[in-house]
């Protein structure tokens, strides 16, 4: 039976707003009446509508609330949000769980429908948990978070950096907050987003084998009887393996070369740990014999590289960002191996992405590396920052033989359609649905 769906994203291109956008259209195939509501829309989708605010000549207070009102801002002016002061890498973008941002009655306006089920990803900027509450007071829908970060059962960062404080609650210890007297703010937050969830009944879906972790130990959906794990969402229509014998033709790329793939929309960004890839590529230029150096290529994507990749002695080669998907598949395809250097990530997509295309993949045993990279398998994963056996994972897809890496390659591919496929999400969200 077909359902109303809505799904909430502050957009819907890269990324976080990316996943959300292939959320609504595997609800959309499975045959569901799907809205996809934003604040910034890119894509020219009818079924993606960006929100618009009813104009208050539309929207009227009661007499009894305008007169409420008056006195509240006599009594308590309101004074404008300080901007917070925090530490960057922690991503603390979610700073008032407590405002309203959105009007409940435009929302539904603007969607059309009173939706049955909501799914959100990352609504920076766009609503928060009380925002949620609000929507779901007026339709009692069920909501179902989706951990595209950490951002869902936390006081307002992204990534935690190794703070325990989304097991424990957010406190005035909040290491991503500087300023003392501010750092109140994540306990605020985070107390709220909990109440919300309670009186909601908020759901949570993990995204990778680390966030799924991370939501069962959290203090917010600990209890939640199950948590699914969608492990990144691979179109395998557009990412596949058909094309790998003339990938590297396309791109001019030689088959007597090994094409080591590596990337990020900005490499300067500490969360992507590219100064131990770096370090991992300078012990292996130590280690291999000339003969072997001479045949590594290194192919690097990204929007900013960074500068340090110059002391980098083996071949490379820098790709501007890719944002067409036959195009990338191609390039999955033509590398003979990827590396993801994260280690703090919940993701990312590319792991998969690249697995999809028959790539192995070599990385540190966070995100999406966790449960879709297996040793000996289709790539190997390295301990956090330990850029010796990261060198090691590398060395060791290098070496293989036709064969062996024939067996990786299938491998990989069989590990996204098993567990991150179309197909797979499309069993999960049956089961939330028909629940």
């Amino acid at each position: 039976m077909s359902k109303k769906v809505l799904i909430l994203s502050t957009g819907d291109v890269n990324g976080a707003y990316e996943a959300m956008y292939k959320v609504a259209h595997i609800m959309k195939n499975m045959g569901h009446e799907v809205v996809m509501c934003v604040k910034h829309k890119t894509k020219n989708e009818d079924f993606i509508k960006t929100y618009k605010h009813l104009s208050s000549s539309i929207v009227q207070p009661s007499l009894l609330a305008r007169i409420i009102n008056k006195v509240k801002n006599k009594l308590n002016p309101v004074q404008p949000l300080k901007p917070l002061s925090t530490d960057r890498k922690y991503s603390f973008f979610s700073k008032d769980e407590l405002k309203e941002n959105i009007h409940v009655e435009s929302m539904l306006k603007t969607v059309g429908f009173t939706p049955e089920f909501i799914f959100t990803g990352m609504t920076i900027d766009f609503l928060n948990s009380t925002d949620l509450l609000n929507i779901y007071n007026a339709t009692k829908a069920k909501i179902y978070n989706i951990t595209v970060d950490m951002n869902h059962f936390t006081g307002g960062c992204h990534f935690s950096w190794g703070c325990e404080g989304y097991i424990r609650g957010c406190d005035e210890n909040c290491p991503a907050i500087t300023k003392e007297d501010e750092k109140v703010t994540a306990k605020n937050n985070f107390e709220r987003k909990y109440k919300n969830a309670q009186k909601a009944g908020f759901k949570i879906i993990a995204g990778s084998g680390l966030t799924l972790i991370q939501a069962q130990n959290s203090k917010i959906y600990k209890n939640q009887e199950t948590i699914y794990n969608i492990n990144s969402l691979i179109d395998t229509k557009l990412l596949n393996d058909k094309n790998k014998s003339i990938a590297k033709n396309i791109f001019s790329l030689s088959d007597d070369c090994f094409y080591i793939l590596t990337g990020a929309q900005n490499m300067e960004d500490p969360r992507k740990g590219f100064s131990y890839l770096l370090e991992a590529l300078e012990i292996l230029d130590r280690e291999l014999p000339a003969e072997q150096k001479e045949k590594i290529v290194l192919l690097v994507v990204s929007n900013s590289v960074n500068e340090e990749f110059d002391r980098v002695t083996f071949k490379k080669q820098k790709i501007d960002y890719i944002k067409d998907y036959r195009l990338l598949s191609l390039l999955y395809q033509a590398a003979d191996l990827f590396i993801n250097s994260s280690i703090e990530d919940s993701g990312p997509m590319m792991v998969s992405e690249a697995l999809a295309c028959g790539t192995p993949v070599v990385g540190f045993d966070t995100g999406v590396v966790m449960n879709m990279v297996i040793n000996d398998y289709n790539g190997y994963k390295a301990p956090l920052k330990d850029s010796q056996k990261l060198a090691e994972g590398i060395r060791k897809i290098f070496e293989l033989n036709k064969d062996s890496y024939n067996t990786f390659s299938k491998n990989a591919v069989k590990q996204v359609e098993e567990f991150s496929s179309y197909e797979y999400a499309e069993e999960i969200f049956k089961n939330i649905l028909e629940s």
